[in-house]
């Protein structure tokens, strides 16, 4: 029994500390947030810290790595609450105009996913750490939450047969990516009902740091404009990948 609470209190503060560092890194961006901050955010001891991370880095990595994680599981949720109805084409489309929800509603995310990638890029951290996060990645791949469509595409027929569906999947995935985060960086937000709701009579932009967890038809955008850009973007990609006559 002792064991067990202890596993479940050692469980808790592991939770305890990626939220914390979520929360500092999303509304104050990661480079200039210490262990000591964590610490105070999540209530928690340094001793009781470096139990579960080696370092500040480790936990920005655990962060990215979650944020990558609840990314996919939206938009393969979406996906699947329709399971494979209208085919391919159709299945990948909704999926992309999901992903796109996504964005819009958790840009605090997009951000954070753009920073990192573009502060590691130019900051290598050390071996170790860049050795697990590359085998993350290469799972992720290997296992494209993209994957599934493009494959049932390429058998309906709505898809080019000609295709492969790992490059593809990486491609789509690359492209939607950074327009994505481009447009996280812009004026204007689209608040789900739930999001706007939080907003009360002060307006102004609302979005909470965790991520919202809201299905893609109740998104409300504000911003036209770039809720258009995102709707031309996936009618490209979807007819590049189409069969041409």
């Amino acid at each position: 029994m002792s064991e067990t609470w202890h596993q479940h209190r050692k469980n808790q503060n592991h939770e305890d500390l990626i939220d914390a560092g979520r929360e500092l890194f999303l509304t104050h961006g990661f480079p200039g947030i210490s262990v000591k901050d964590v610490c105070e955010q999540a209530g928690v001891s340094r001793v009781t810290y470096y139990k579960h991370f080696e370092s500040i880095e480790d936990l920005v990595f655990a962060v990215q790595m979650r944020a990558l994680e609840h990314m996919s599981d939206f938009v393969q949720a979406e996906d699947a609450t329709h399971g494979s109805r209208g085919g391919g084409a159709t299945r990948l489309r909704r999926m992309l105009e999901a992903w796109s929800t996504y964005a819009a509603v958790n840009k605090a995310y997009m951000r954070f996913i753009l920073l990192f990638d573009l502060h590691y890029d130019a900051y290598p951290p050390d071996q170790k750490l860049l050795d697990r996060y590359d085998a993350f990645i290469r799972s992720k791949k290997e296992h494209h939450f993209l994957n599934d469509a493009l494959e049932a595409g390429m058998r309906d027929g709505s898809l080019r047969s000609d295709l492969n569906v790992y490059e593809t999947g990486e491609f789509v995935f690359t492209a939607m990516m950074g327009l994505l985060q481009k447009l996280s960086l812009t004026g204007g937000v689209a608040l789900a009902g739930s999001a706007q709701a939080e907003a009360g009579a002060g307006g102004g932009e609302v979005e909470a740091v965790a991520p919202a967890r809201v299905p893609a038809s109740s998104a409300v955008f504000a911003d036209a404009q770039r809720s258009g850009i995102s709707r031309r973007f996936i009618e490209m990609i979807i007819g590049s990948l189409r069969v041409t006559d």
